[in-house]
């Protein structure tokens, strides 16, 4: 039944340093509109500052071929029209210096704009994060929970070469004596130590959600696996590894905590399988797993069977 027989080294200390590390998605729509109306802006820009720049040289031009200014300014009358060596130079450095600043403008143009990229790529990710991660620990929700298994039952989401996958439904044992004990602080704290210890107890392939309250959620693959723990029961095998982790008490503020967990277990593929019916079985087989847990006072395990359904089915039949 799971019942572990481990024992991890030592206690774990306050471990509550939960990083986000959630994937960055943009905001499509949004982003799009807004990068697409400052690129337009700044094409008008450029053509207009372009626009200025032509029409003053060609200005100044006209009137040095016209007048002969620098003949002009110096008071002699010529009605040679004709532009002179000075005027020439008068040219190249008006031109040097109208390319110059369009050169400048563009530059700063390109540094807003690059800022107001990253803005809203910023905007984008904190949108995202929000949507999809669990803002106390950093671990998926459940919509990332329901948008995965959507993926992994529809085949948009690569699985190992064996096909296997399975859900784990987690629920904490004693945690409701935490909160009512030592209050929501301390609970917050618990919950943030559980996910570290969920995130450093699976593999790297597999994925770990907090649903809310004391529930989590485990999405594990037959990859990684060593040859002990790999085929059918690589489930059963992560479930043991997460028991350990969970069992071993815990300090906070120089408290000691001790809190349990119960899993349920549901393996996909099964035939006729949707993300419903897998959260389903597992939702079946963690009410099992509690049950069993109440009687010994222990964490335990329990796949998500037919007879393991059928048997709770018929336990909670009406009349």
């Amino acid at each position: 039944m799971g019942q572990h027989a481990k024992s991890l080294p030592s206690t774990i200390g306050t471990e509550t340093g939960i990083s986000y590390s959630g994937s960055r998605m943009r905001n499509g729509f949004n982003e799009r509109g807004v990068m697409s109306g400052n690129r337009l802006r700044l094409s008008k820009r450029a053509a207009h500052d372009l626009f200025l720049i032509v029409s003053g040289l060609l200005l100044v031009a006209w009137a040095a071929y016209q007048f002969t200014l620098f003949s002009a300014l110096a008071g002699e009358i010529s009605h040679e029209k004709h532009i002179d060596l000075y005027e020439s130079v008068l040219l190249g450095l008006l031109l040097c210096f109208s390319i110059w600043i369009f050169a400048w403008r563009r530059q700063r143009e390109l540094r807003d704009h690059t800022a107001l990229r990253a803005e809203a790529e910023q905007r984008a990710a904190e949108a995202e994060m929000r949507a999809l991660h669990d803002p106390l620990t950093g671990l998926g929700n459940r919509a990332k929970l329901d948008v995965s298994l959507a993926d992994i039952v529809s085949g948009k989401d690569a699985t190992p070469s064996s096909g296997r996958v399975a859900l784990l439904l987690l629920d904490l044992n004693r945690f409701k004596q935490v909160n009512d004990r030592f209050g929501h602080p301390m609970g917050d704290t618990v919950l943030k130590i559980v996910a570290l210890r969920l995130r450093s107890s699976v593999r790297a392939t597999d994925a770990v959600f907090r649903l809310g309250g004391d529930e989590f959620a485990v999405i594990a693959d037959d990859t990684s696996r060593t040859t002990s723990t790999h085929g059918p029961g690589f489930a059963e095998a992560a479930a043991e590894e997460i028991i350990d982790a969970i069992d071993q008490p815990m300090i906070v503020d120089r408290r000691t905590i001790a809190v349990g967990v119960s899993i349920g277990i549901a393996y996909f593929p099964q035939p006729g399988s949707t993300a419903q019916e897998l959260m389903e079985k597992a939702d079946i087989a963690l009410y099992a797993a509690k049950n069993e847990g109440r009687a010994t006072d222990r964490s335990c395990y329990r796949v998500g069977t037919a007879s393991v359904i059928g048997l709770v089915r018929r336990n909670h039949a009406p009349g």
